[in-house]
């Protein structure tokens, strides 16, 4: 069997899809918001029955090899190995054409492999670390399955095991475990050195980098990987392979602040728990969560900095419409909160979280919102976190809450939030002409391919081929002798037509792009009348195309002097601008 037939019956684009963004079902089709542009409505279309993925605002998608090579950035060869290995389908013969740079990366991801195991065998015989992580709470079986270990109190034990393990020095120092401080002397020394060591694993369960946390008295606390061809911490989410799962059964998405965190919060039964990676939340970040969920629960530090935190986190969750709730600790952070009681922890994160901005209003109740002073303190902090809000019912809710803790009118309010949105630089936006046509304008797909998606929905209107001028594109054409010679029957389908393999996909997008605007509930005679009038617009298209390669050739071969060729084609263009002129009218 055709090995991409076959993974395609053992991987549904819906499931292929559903690991990198929020499906949702909708009629027989799911939608998700577009991970390949700026979406903030979901603008993909997955089609089951097609399998195909496809946004027809930004043209982008396919089947599940095409999704997989757009969203991952691989050819179409790393696609079918991919892929092959994912369901099990052995794609034999296949020599991958992986450029240096691929190779590369494999490297360097073997390494961490390697320093993994090296940093976990060197954690069993540690007895002084494997009793601290016993006094934080952390039992075997979440250190095997988090694949924490310990990096050697020494500068060059790691670098050693790795050359042993025939790594080169380069690649150790590009995985960003070697640190080469004079390029003179040559000399490499082990990044992590007398650290609890917790590898960081991307969305698919692969090691990207690590964190360490010093063992000892060091002035930086935690250290992370340095940015590498795998690793970057702007988009990499500790515990997201963990927790992804759980985030979809959960639908919503626990935020913490640190490895310990996401380490305790699972422990006690909150595995939809992740944390950033050595940075501060990004809209990188806030793009890949809202793959799972539309909602964020923010349990971060008490302190001011954890405040900070989720300040920034609740306006970059809400300018991507995700609903943003919060949790108070008595303690200083998830992991003190679990280890000082685990239920009431679980109780707060399950039952009694409140969104953020009804919390920020309740505790300003504590301060002065009184003078004038006070109300304008108040002000700078609630006026941008009125402003994020994207909905207007639910900005109409919140701007009743502030208007009535400062004791103001909801006009006045709407004035000062006027004034904050004309300070901030605003991106213009254009509304596109009212459309009237029934079809609607579009650039990825040409009027007679449009024509033919219809003659496929409606085959009772067969015989009005006849008035489409025959096509000369290959695929155009494929399609159009698949329809010519297909069977007389009241349901057609792309599978009934004889196309060449490499055309599939692309009639399936159109096919889906038909479905998508609504053409299969038109009426029999509706439809007869769209198609004659795509013909006619279509046989326009070609005509006009015609005429303008013909009058480009015929410029170049008067200015070669070329007079055979000049009057054939004179003769051709002339007989091209009859018949424009005869479909004109």
């Amino acid at each position: 069997m055709d090995p991409t037939l076959e993974i395609k019956a053992k991987l549904p684009i819906e499931e292929l899809v559903g690991q990198y963004c929020q499906i949702k079902k909708k009629g027989r089709q799911y939608v998700c918001v577009c991970p390949f542009h700026q979406d903030t409505h979901p603008s993909m279309q997955v089609s089951p029955d097609k399998g195909i993925a496809y946004c027809f605002a930004c043209n982008s998608g396919g089947d599940i090899f095409s999704f997989y090579q757009k969203i991952e950035g691989v050819d179409f060869k790393q696609a079918l190995k991919d892929l092959g290995e994912r369901t099990g389908v052995k794609v034999e013969g296949l020599k991958v054409d992986t450029p240096v740079q691929k190779d590369h990366k494999e490297r360097i991801r073997e390494c961490l492999v390697a320093a993994q195991k090296f940093y976990a065998d060197t954690l069993v015989k540690d007895e002084k670390t494997l009793a601290y992580l016993t006094s934080r709470g952390i039992p075997d079986d979440q250190i095997k399955e988090f694949g924490i270990g310990v990096a050697p109190d020494s500068f060059s034990d790691t670098y050693q095991y790795l050359l042993k393990e025939g790594f080169s020095r380069q690649e150790i120092v590009d995985a960003s475990l070697g640190i080469q401080k004079d390029l003179e002397e040559g000399k490499i020394y082990d990044r992590f050195r007398n650290r609890l060591m917790f590898p960081i694993f991307d969305g698919n369960g692969k090691i990207v980098g690590f964190g360490g946390r010093t063992l000892g008295d060091d002035d930086a606390k935690y250290i992370n990987s340095g940015e590498t061809p795998l690793y970057n911490k702007s988009v990499t989410l500790y515990g997201l392979s963990h927790a992804k799962e759980h985030i979809r059964e959960q639908k919503s998405v626990v935020l913490v602040e640190g490895y310990f965190d996401v380490l305790a919060c699972h422990r006690i039964g909150i595995k939809n728990t992740i944390a950033v990676s050595g940075t501060a939340l990004t809209e990188q970040h806030v793009k890949i969560l809202k793959r799972y969920s539309d909602k964020v629960i923010l349990c971060l530090d008490q302190d001011n900095a954890g405040k900070q935190a989720a300040e920034r986190s609740y306006i970059l969750c809400s300018e991507e419409e995700m609903a943003v709730h919060t949790v108070r600790l008595e303690q200083k952070d998830p992991d003190e909160a679990a280890m000082a009681d685990p239920e009431m922890l679980k109780k707060k994160i399950l039952e009694e979280t409140v969104p953020y901005l009804s919390m920020v209003i309740e505790e300003m109740k504590e301060g002065d919102t009184v003078s004038s002073e006070g109300k304008r303190a108040a002000l700078q902090i609630l006026l941008p976190l009125l402003k994020v809000i994207k909905s207007s019912v639910e900005k109409e809710h919140f701007m009743h809450k502030v208007a009535a803790l400062l004791s103001t009118t909801e006009v006045s309010l709407q004035e000062d939030m006027q004034r904050l949105e004309q300070a901030s630089p605003q991106i213009p936006v254009y509304d596109s002409p009212e459309e009237t046509r029934i079809i609607p304008e579009r650039s990825a797909f040409s009027t007679i391919e449009i024509t033919l998606g219809l003659f496929v929905l409606f085959p009772v209107h067969k015989s009005l081929l006849a008035e489409l001028i025959e096509p000369e594109d290959p695929y155009i054409a494929s399609l159009y002798n698949g329809l010519k010679q297909s069977p007389s029957v009241e349901i057609l389908t792309l599978d009934m037509l004889n196309l060449a393999p490499e055309y599939h996909e692309r009639a399936s997008i159109l096919m889906l792009f038909c479905e998508h605007h609504g053409f299969s509930e038109w009426s029999p005679t509706m439809a007869g009348q769209e198609i004659r009038k795509n013909c006619l617009n279509a046989n326009k298209e070609y005509l006009k195309n015609k005429q303008m390669d013909i009058a480009k050739k015929l410029q170049i071969a008067r200015s070669e002097g070329n007079n055979t060729e000049e009057t054939k084609l004179s003769q051709q263009y002339a007989q091209v601008l009859k018949l424009k002129n005869m479909a004109s009218k």
